[in-house]
């Protein structure tokens, strides 16, 4: 009977590199969903500007985590025609295998809105979808297309959440934890996240990146 437990970050910020050092202290992967076409764009959140980081500068920072297309230019995939979206997966995932060196990728959707028709086009470049609506229950998904969240971060209610979750009697069952490195540092949440890693890693999960949860529970024919 096994707990996966999965870290699932987006956006690859300049703040990912304090966050990858705080996981490392404690041993625990994440997934990481970056854009390659977004690495001077800047915008601000709570009045601070977010800086993407230069991919090809991240390769030793990123090493012993997953790295997982977050489409080219993080647009609302609802508003895409099929050549668009098309492009903005193929060309990501293209691109991102050619930094990092990796044979088979996943993918964090960006926003909140992935629908089947976008899932029938873009499982066709992955090896899996991570969705951003939340889960109804700990079972684990139909297929590895339909992969949903099951808390954000800093959600009020993260703590009871994951005390839930290491309660369930599933035979196997999934836990999704999402957020952003730069929510860490522009809402002052790193002493925040340092505890509720160590209250995750006190319950003996079976934490991995999102490839691995699905190497081992969708195994390819």
């Amino acid at each position: 009977m096994a707990k996966y437990f999965l870290l699932s970050f987006d956006d690859g910020t300049v703040h990912d590199k304090r966050f990858v050092e705080l996981l490392n202290r404690y041993e625990i992967p994440c997934t990481f969903n970056l854009n390659t076409g977004l690495e001077d764009f800047v915008w601000e959140f709570e009045g601070h500007p977010v800086v993407r980081q230069h991919l090809a500068d991240t390769l030793q920072q990123y090493r012993g985590h997953e790295i997982a297309s977050h489409t080219l230019t993080h647009p609302r995939l609802d508003s895409l025609h099929p050549p668009r979206l098309r492009r903005e997966v193929e060309e990501d995932c293209t691109a991102l295998k050619k930094i990092f060196g990796v044979q088979e990728i996943g993918f964090g959707v960006p926003f909140t809105v992935c629908g089947e028709r976008e899932i029938r086009i873009i499982k066709k470049y992955v090896r899996y979808i991570r969705l951003s609506e939340y889960a109804t229950s700990f079972a684990l998904p139909k297929d590895p297309y339909h992969i949903p969240i099951h808390a954000l971060y800093n959600d009020p209610d993260v703590m009871e959440k994951t005390a839930a979750f290491a309660k369930n009697d599933l035979p196997d069952s999934l836990f999704v934890m999402a957020g952003h490195s730069y929510e860490l540092e522009f809402l002052n949440h790193w002493d925040y996240m340092e505890e509720l890693l160590k209250y995750i890693k006190g319950f003996g999960f079976e934490i991995c990146t999102t490839m691995e949860f699905v190497n081992r529970c969708y195994p390819q024919k």
